[in-house]
């Protein structure tokens, strides 16, 4: 079963063009979706990671995955603001 992931640019400037903000959403999720072998990969990382930062008790190994999501988060981060000039921008994604 496929994972089906949101990407959206929040807190993004009115001035910018919303072609330039879909073509941003889609660079984020195209460098995201390359970190994992496939969507249940990227879905547990997500899981585990959010669980993790809400103060949930996760193992030692589950600790691994869920670094990996922010890993995975942080490139995508840099691939999706590439060609924009925005600040206190950030990309919200939902995994479900």
């Amino acid at each position: 079963m496929e994972a089906i992931i949101s990407v959206q640019l929040q807190d993004c400037p009115s001035s910018i063009e919303a072609q330039h903000q879909r073509q941003a959403e889609a660079r984020f999720e195209r460098e995201l979706r390359k970190s994992f072998p496939n969507d249940e990969a990227l879905k547990r990382a997500f899981k585990l990671f959010s669980d993790a930062s809400e103060g949930g008790t996760i193992s030692k190994a589950e600790e691994k995955v869920a670094a990996t999501w922010k890993t995975a988060y942080d490139k995508a981060r840099q691939a999706g603001f590439r060609d924009i000039a925005v600040e206190e921008a950030y990309f919200e994604v939902k995994v479900g």
